[in-house]
């Protein structure tokens, strides 16, 4: 089995909600709680995206952009929330960006001059660096180490450890509510190749935004499974380019290279893995009108 603790994609966010479908094939949901704990991203990494949530933003990079370059920087960005947040796969992963961001853009600056350039104004209000400041420095003190006056670069790994743990304070590091769907007994990775993980991922986000409010998330992971399988049973047609669904959201389409495969909803909520597989649609013809759905989250990027 995959490990249960480590997010692979974004199946849904909306408000302070967040589903997620981890590794070991379940869906787990988190409310409430901070950002930084929904998003596991206890620095609060935030990539800048035109049409975001963030109406303080400006900036003509879309979504995609945003999330390819906040890859490419970090390891574990996983997707992007609606106001640019990252994502990432584990806790462990955020903490790690975040302690690569201060070493790499901000090791010759002392606390109060790092702050000035990472705690910047934006949707949730003014920053206040000099309090910020203050409870690093009584973090550090509660750990026995003194981070007044000192570059960056010159903290010990203790010391080091402390200002992430001062900054995760601040940041507001708060749980909320998990719940999760169990993954069926065909749902662990040994059940997906890594094809058809990639298509799963892919059906997940475009199915989670057009019916994560009618479809439960063990539905969604259901219909992204059946997804997964029909472009197994289609590989001649070459990889799936694009997951789609119909105006009237009875038929997913899948998009390959060359031509288009179908599953009724109804149908793939019911099919089990050794059901056979649906008719193809033919690549000649009139195709159904549908509705184009995003290969990513609805994300984009520009660190602090």
């Amino acid at each position: 089995m995959g490990d249960p603790h480590k997010i692979t994609g974004l199946i849904r966010t909306e408000g302070k909600t967040r589903v997620y479908q981890m590794d070991d094939g379940s869906v787990e949901t988190r409310e409430g709680g901070t950002v930084s704990w929904r998003n596991n991203n206890p620095g609060n990494l935030k990539f800048e995206y035109a049409n975001s949530a963030d109406k303080t933003v400006h900036t003509a990079r879309t979504k995609d952009a945003a999330l390819t370059a906040a890859q490419g920087r970090y390891e574990g960005i996983v997707a992007l929330d609606q106001w640019g947040n990252a994502v990432f796969e584990t806790e462990a992963a955020g903490r790690a960006a975040k302690a690569q961001l201060l070493r790499n853009s901000h090791g010759d600056k002392t606390i109060p001059e790092m702050l000035k350039g990472y705690a910047v104004d934006d949707y949730t209000g003014k920053a206040n660096t000099d309090a910020y400041a203050q409870s690093v420095y009584a973090v550090g003190d509660a750990q026995g180490v003194d981070l007044r006056g000192k570059k960056i670069q010159d903290l010990s790994e203790k010391e080091f450890g402390a200002l992430l743990d001062g900054m995760k304070k601040v940041e507001g590091f708060q749980e909320g509510t998990v719940t999760r769907t169990q993954p069926r007994a065909d749902a662990g990775p040994e059940a997906l190749n890594p094809g058809q993980q990639k298509v799963h991922q892919m059906a997940s986000t475009a199915l989670g935004l057009q019916l994560g409010a009618t479809h439960s998330p063990a539905q969604i992971d259901a219909l992204a499974r059946s997804a997964a399988a029909v472009a197994a049973e289609n590989a001649g047609r070459g990889d799936v380019q694009g997951v789609f669904l119909s105006k009237d959201q009875q038929t997913i389409a899948l998009k390959q290279a060359f031509g288009i495969s179908e599953i009724g909803v109804q149908e793939a909520l019911n099919r089990s893995p050794t059901d056979p597989a649906p008719k193809a649609a033919s690549n000649e013809g009139p195709q159904p009108t549908l509705h184009a759905q995003p290969d990513t989250p609805q994300m984009a990027a520009q660190s602090r």
